[in-house]
């Protein structure tokens, strides 16, 4: 290490003063030592006695690594005072997703629900879920590329986790779901194999809960079972309602940006432009949230120009005004 990037020698003044800085950060965030330990990266069994005053190592070192900390939680607690909050805003889109669902776990029955990436999804379905009892949301992703690993990940969702065959493990989600209204989501469902979606087809059955998949079109595909669907009939005859949303809906945006309060035909038509790029409306609301940032910490109202201006950061691509 050089002389230039050597940490420097921390005097003891130093060292007490930055102690009582972390303390007081630690109260007024109302953390925990461990938690204060796993947000800096320094050990727990380091940081307890470094704030003690008994720690016999390097204290310049760990006052350094704590003084970055310290910067770095500042600077992102900067960001967030500007950044608009996001609260969830209920959209035509989102009321049918939640009619399907409600449908689904009262019947119960399979429900699909199909669209493109940004068209409100996701956000629909975490919203039911927060607010519905007895409904379990899983998050399909490639690590999941077998009927035990979706069997484990159920068991752990539902708090039945049992570590013998998977017989046992379905017995055990099968008796945790029956009785009691339940409803299982898989998001990303596209990611799910035929056997997976068989498997759900069987709790399905057996446990009389609701199932929903929600993903691309992919989805249908799988439950169709392609060249080989006189096989998959089984399956597919149980799925109910489906829903597809290709794209955003014009009402989706619209209801979006009245109730984000941007009501300026120039930075709303330049959001609408951006909710019709890839994305659909992640890409608006991520770029609304940079833009009015931009505006804030001006102290001035937002513009079509921020938009442009965050567009371009987020996606390296001019944004094309449209007309409100």
């Amino acid at each position: 290490m050089t002389d230039e990037t050597k940490p420097r020698k921390w005097s003891d003044a130093e060292v007490e003063a930055l102690r009582e800085r972390v303390e007081a950060l630690i109260r007024a965030e109302d953390l925990t030592r461990k938690q204060a330990a796993a947000e800096s990266g320094i050990p727990y069994g380091t940081l307890t006695p470094w704030l003690g005053g008994t720690y016999a190592g390097d204290c310049s070192r760990i006052a350094e690594r704590l003084q970055q900390w310290m910067e770095a939680r500042g600077k992102r607690a900067a960001i967030r005072a500007v950044l608009p909050q996001i609260a969830f805003v209920a959209t035509p889109t989102s009321e049918a997703i939640h009619s399907l669902l409600h449908h689904a776990q009262s019947l119960p029955d399979m429900v699909v629900v199909t669209g493109a990436p940004g068209t409100g999804k996701t956000f629909a379905v975490c919203e039911f879920t927060k607010k519905t009892p007895n409904v379990f949301k899983l998050v399909a992703d490639p690590s999941l590329n077998s009927v035990r690993a979706l069997l484990g990940a159920l068991a752990n969702l539902l708090g039945t986790y049992d570590a013998g065959s998977q017989y046992r493990i379905s017995r055990a989600v099968t008796q945790r779901l029956t009785g009691i209204s339940a409803l299982i989501i898989v998001d990303e469902a596209q990611h799910l194999t035929s056997a997976m979606l068989d498997q759900l087809r069987a709790f399905h059955d057996q446990a009389a809960c609701g199932i929903a998949l929600v993903g691309n079109e992919a989805v249908i595909g799988r439950l169709e079972g392609g060249r080989r669907s006189a096989e998959f009939a089984q399956l597919y005859s149980r799925v109910g309602m489906r829903m597809r949303r290709p794209r955003p809906h014009t009402a989706d945006i619209e209801a979006l940006l009245s109730a984000w309060q941007v009501e300026d035909a120039g930075p709303r038509g330049a959001l609408k432009a951006v909710a019709r790029q890839a994305g659909g409306l992640r890409s608006m609301n991520k770029t609304w949230r940079l833009a009015s940032m931009l505006a804030r910490s001006e102290g001035r109202a937002l513009t079509a120009a921020d938009v442009d201006v965050a567009w371009r950061r987020l996606a390296a691509s001019p944004v094309m005004q449209e007309a409100a």
